[in-house]
């Protein structure tokens, strides 16, 4: 982040619309950890359910059709870090963060990625916590749920873990298996190695930078790959 501490305060006046009433919050949620001050961990928390809280309510209403496996699967995808990424870069995010030049020098593009989508839930909760559900909530009406119908028409893409469960649950009538098999990397740049199987069968692996990310990757390789029909249990 600039070192005048002015200059997020006036994006957000500029670029969101919105006025900050205690400052201090918005320099937390701009934070990370490894820089000095308060950092915005706990605001992410905040942020986090209170963007999947209203994320739930809007699709609840706007598919009344949908089945609760498609409302649950189009809710994890949105919430998910990838798409919090997509919309914090392209707020703009990443100038005003703020952390440790040299933990920041360790980054790899998935982790500034992961930086970037936690920032966007931190800000939401300092917005909620400055103003009121009604600020916070419309904030995610103007840059979150606008991204819900292009998620929704490539859901199968975008999750491959739910097209595999369905795949495994017709032939076993189980749910497939997740199992990390290796551990890299350091704390600010970790990646993990997954596996998906069926059974005892190793079905796909996959490399991310979180359990979840690696486990998506996994069900996508086992998608992409000729998958075995699966003896029934």
């Amino acid at each position: 982040m600039d070192n005048q501490s002015d200059r997020p305060l006036a994006w957000l006046r500029a670029e969101l619309g919105y006025e900050p009433r205690d400052p201090a919050l918005f320099r937390a949620a701009l934070t990370h950890r490894s820089a000095p001050g308060p950092n915005n961990e706990r605001l992410e928390f905040l942020g986090d359910a209170l963007i999947s809280a209203y994320v739930v309510e809007h699709i609840f209403h706007m598919y009344p059709d949908a089945a609760e496996g498609e409302l649950t699967a189009l809710k994890s995808e949105v919430v998910s870090r990838g798409v919090f990424a997509q919309i914090g870069l392209g707020l703009g995010l990443m100038e005003f963060i703020r952390a440790d030049p040299s933990s920041l020098r360790t980054f790899n593009d998935r982790s500034r990625e992961s930086l970037c989508a936690d920032v966007l839930e931190a800000l939401v909760g300092a917005i909620h916590l400055d103003a009121g559900r009604t600020a916070s909530e419309d904030f995610v009406r103007r840059f979150v749920l606008p991204v819900i119908p292009d998620v929704r028409a490539t859901l199968g893409e975008r999750n491959p873990k739910g097209a595999l469960q369905q795949h495994v649950l017709r032939q076993t009538g189980q749910l497939p298996r997740y199992e990390v098999l290796e551990e890299r990397g350091e704390s600010n740049d970790r990646s993990y190695l997954v596996g998906v199987y069926a059974g005892e069968h190793l079905l796909g692996r996959g490399e991310g930078s979180s359990i979840k990310a690696a486990g998506r990757e996994a069900a996508r390789a086992a998608l992409a790959g000729e998958i075995p029909a699966l003896d029934t249990p």
